[in-house]
């Protein structure tokens, strides 16, 4: 054919009979990040977060007064960083994204260090003991929680795993060395106790987000089957059942607003015949060439569908039937000047191979009273008088309109 085209091209800017609209950005000044749907959602999760987190982290080391030098630091760092991600989020200067990373990488270094000092650096056991029940080991939940949200649930187990254990390798030889000058203490059993909470939690948190992503998974199966026992696998359009459904909620609101709305039968003058001489390959090339013809020149609010074999559905709101058969025309005008069979192949009947590929069309429009049934009987009337009287035309419910 002089205009092949791929599956994709064939079927226009149209997924299941309607033109794909651009996904809306989160912002469209230049720079700024595309934030999409998930993106959207965590960013809520991190400013909520962080709005309620925030202001407790002066609060906490006011009421504390704890003789831990390493807090007149880390408390101050860890809100600035909190302040700079609350702010960055807010304008969109940072993405979720970039949030979790600056999250990931800092925290566990913050709360390494800072448990390193309160086990190494001071002689109160009971004072590390305390740091670590009330300030890190919830610190390692929400840095577990956060790897989860950010990763993948096996990387967010490596990642909450992992600072678990080094956690572990930074207090277990202060708690061997006490264990073995006091022997089993409340303050090292605290400790114990809360290595193992920790590593519990990390593992609960695998598990609900292993359930998450399968969860996930099996819904975007379910959408795929849906779409696709619902689309015709050679054009990508809407299949007789889909086109079906949409056509009777096309006729309902017509109905119910008293507005027009024109359906047309499309069908391939000699398809039969492309088939037979060129082959069914040919034949499929030729459709798409059809359908692409159709989807470049057609509104996006109307609805295209395959009806099965040659025939397609087009539904056409708010349109008169002539308004209707001239957009038809537009279509019929350009399949024949732009679509043809391959060259080279010997035609047994009818028109010879490169001769331009003809539509005939039927159109209807919804009468008082008219169904869906009524409205397509009527517009394969049209179709049949439009093949009788000679093909290559668009014929309004047995009137015809257009012969070229």
């Amino acid at each position: 054919m002089e205009r092949r085209v791929s599956m994709t091209q064939a079927c226009g800017n149209m997924v299941c009979g309607a033109r794909i609209v651009p996904e809306p950005r989160g912002s469209e000044e230049p720079g700024m990040p595309v934030r999409t749907g998930w993106e959207a959602t965590k960013r809520g999760i991190y400013l909520g977060a962080i709005a309620l987190s925030a202001p407790t982290v002066p609060l906490v080391m006011w009421l504390r007064g704890s003789p831990e030098p390493l807090l007149r630091v880390t408390y101050p760092l860890l809100l600035t960083v909190l302040g700079v991600l609350f702010l960055g989020l807010l304008t969109d200067r940072i993405t979720a994204t970039t949030a979790e990373r600056i999250i990931l990488s800092l925290l566990p270094a913050l709360w390494l260090v800072r448990m390193y000092a309160v086990m190494y650096l001071q002689p109160d056991l009971s004072l590390a003991a305390q740091v670590v029940n009330q300030s890190i080991g919830p610190g390692v939940v929400i840095l577990g929680i956060v790897a989860y949200l950010a990763l993948p649930a096996r990387q967010g187990l490596l990642m909450a795993g992992g600072f678990v254990l080094a956690c572990m390798a930074v207090v277990l030889p202060r708690v061997a060395t006490e264990m073995v000058r006091v022997g089993l203490s409340t303050d090292v059993i605290g400790l114990l106790r809360v290595g193992v909470t920790t590593g519990v939690s990390v593992a609960l948190l695998y598990a609900l987000a292993t359930l998450k992503e399968q969860v996930a998974l099996e819904r975007a199966r379910a959408e795929g089957n849906a779409t696709l026992a619902r689309t015709d696998q050679l054009t990508g359009l809407p299949n007789r059942r889909a086109i079906h459904e949409r056509l009777q909620e096309l006729l309902a609101l017509s109905d119910r607003h008293d507005r027009p709305l024109s359906l047309a039968v499309v069908d391939v003058d000699h398809f039969k015949r492309v088939n037979d001489t060129a082959g069914h390959l040919a034949g499929d090339e030729v459709l798409r060439a059809v359908v692409a013809a159709m989807s470049e020149l057609l509104r996006d609010s109307d609805v295209i569908g395959r009806w099965g074999g040659d025939e397609l559905i087009v539904v056409l709101p708010e349109t008169t039937a002539h308004a209707a058969a001239a957009s038809l025309q537009r279509v019929l005008d350009q399949v024949r000047a732009e679509v043809r069979p391959p060259r080279g192949a010997v035609a047994q009947a009818g028109p010879p191979m490169g001769q331009p590929v003809t539509l005939s069309a039927g159109v209807a429009e919804r009468g008082a009273g008219d169904d869906q049934d009524r409205l397509l009987r009527r517009a394969d009337h049209a179709l049949y008088r439009a093949k009788e009287g000679g093909r290559d035309r668009v014929v309004v419910d047995g009137v015809e309109l257009v012969r070229v």
